[in-house]
């Protein structure tokens, strides 16, 4: 039987941060099962706490228990228009019932109305399951990464919300069919730079290093110069 659920925020829903806490580490279960490292393994709940702060959470509740199933993270970036996408988080026992994708349309017709033009996030390139679950929802892959603090590389995705090509001159690069190659080019980038900037264990070489002196020399001088 499929549950009927509600969504809301989690302030609204006032779902405490210890409930999303253990949901949090229930979801990220899978992951470890799969042999891959998570903050969620070792981060206290008062650390997870601190996260949240500057963010908005989105949650799903059974509508008859109101018991928490799901949630989903995101910070915003209103001057540029984006939202970035933290957890996705959903209950083992209701996994496969179409929760985060019913979470996901809440979360684009919210950002459509707040105007936001796109958002972006990232997942383990061996979690196939999230790898799969971002492409059939709409989602581009943009970028690649690797980082000393995780055992795996990662995607970074990105997913169109604007649907006023006009609202950004960017946004005409995200249209059909041109967002496929948009975001296969910006894929090739990274993997490039990434590659040539850090070893495989995610450790910044000769060159990183050099490069990120140099950005970090260039972005004290913008601030000066502000």
């Amino acid at each position: 039987m499929q549950r009927e659920i509600v969504i809301k925020t989690n302030n609204v829903a006032e779902v405490s941060v210890e409930e999303l806490y253990e949901l949090r580490k229930a979801a990220f279960s899978q992951w470890k099962a799969a042999g891959l490292s998570t903050p969620a393994e070792t981060m206290t709940q008062d650390q997870y706490q601190r996260c949240l702060i500057g963010r908005t959470v989105f949650v799903a509740l059974d509508n008859a228990t109101r018991e928490l199933l799901a949630m989903r993270t995101l910070k915003f970036n209103r001057k540029q228009g984006f939202a970035s996408e933290g957890d996705l988080s959903v209950a083992p026992k209701a996994k496969r019932q179409g929760i985060a994708t019913k979470l996901l349309n809440y979360e684009v017709e919210w950002l459509q109305k707040e105007g936001y033009r796109y958002t972006t996030c990232s997942t383990a390139i061996p979690a196939t399951w999230s790898v799969q679950w971002h492409l059939k929802n709409g989602y581009h892959i943009v970028g690649y990464s690797r980082s000393e603090k995780r055992n795996y590389p990662i995607y970074i995705f990105r997913k169109q919300i604007a649907t006023d090509v006009c609202h950004h001159p960017t946004d005409l690069l995200w249209t059909r069919p041109i967002a496929p190659l948009t975001a296969k080019l910006l894929y090739c980038l990274s993997w490039l730079a990434t590659n040539i900037c850090k070893s495989k264990s995610g450790k910044l070489n000769a060159i990183g290093r050099i490069a990120k002196d140099v950005r970090s020399k260039m972005n004290s001088q913008r601030h000066t110069l502000t």
